[in-house]
């Protein structure tokens, strides 16, 4: 797979790794950090690989295929307390996708996609 498709599937597997269930009032706040993947189903993130969410709506995913480090970068916007949209782009392709929160605390947060595929990280 070349580094362009590569970079949309890790792009397209963040936005729906992130997508998830219920959780608490101060999920914004939780939120902001670095959070590493710890746990992944198949077809969404790779263990390792690393998402940055900052204070001002934009994130950094950073992956590595082999010996290669790839970075993607975004923006999310809360929709209430347990949602959030994740939009990337990907050369001339723009992934968009909600994402709900199953579990979030200050050590790690566990997401669920549409298609029921979970993603754990842990807060770095």
């Amino acid at each position: 797979m070349n580094a362009l498709k590569f970079l949309a599937v890790v792009a397209t597997s963040c936005v729906l790794a992130l997508s998830a269930g219920a959780a608490d009032k101060d999920n914004a706040k939780k939120l902001v950090g670095k959070w590493e993947v710890s746990k992944a189903d198949e077809g969404t993130l790779q263990k390792g690989a690393v998402i940055e969410f900052t204070k001002d709506g934009k994130l950094k995913l950073t992956a590595k295929k082999g010996d290669n480090d790839f970075n993607v970068e975004g923006t999310y916007k809360m929709d209430g307390d347990d949602k959030f949209t994740v939009s990337m782009k990907v050369g001339d392709d723009e992934h968009k996708t909600e994402v709900t929160i199953l579990s979030i605390d200050d050590k790690s947060m566990k997401t669920k996609n549409k298609e029921g595929k979970t993603v754990e990280f842990t807060k770095k």
